[in-house]
């Protein structure tokens, strides 16, 4: 069996794990099952404080396109100086690159 990866977003207990992603529906999940993700969600959101942006790469057979999203609420928008959109790149490209 390959090894898990956890990543944040899931949550475990006695019988293995149990992912979830955050607004879906949870009704298979039981009433103490979904007490558990729900508070890991809301304490993972206030560790990580507002959101900055969000930085993505594609990846295809014969490249890659990145980009940087400014979601609805972001800390940070398409005004921001271009140097503070440059900080957030590198903290998660580092963080891609430590990621396992």
């Amino acid at each position: 069996m390959p090894p898990r990866v956890h990543n944040g977003s899931m949550a475990t207990n006695e019988n293995g794990w149990i992912s979830y992603v955050g607004g879906s529906d949870n009704s298979h999940l039981t009433d103490e099952q979904r007490q558990m993700v729900e508070e890991g969600i809301r304490e993972r959101q206030e560790q990580r404080g507002g959101l900055l942006g969000v930085v993505e790469v594609s990846v295809y057979e014969h490249g890659c396109h990145q980009q940087v999203n400014f979601p609805q609420g972001s800390l940070l928008g398409v005004e921001t100086d271009a140097s503070v959109i440059s900080e957030i790149v590198a903290r998660a490209s580092a963080e891609l690159a430590n990621w396992r």
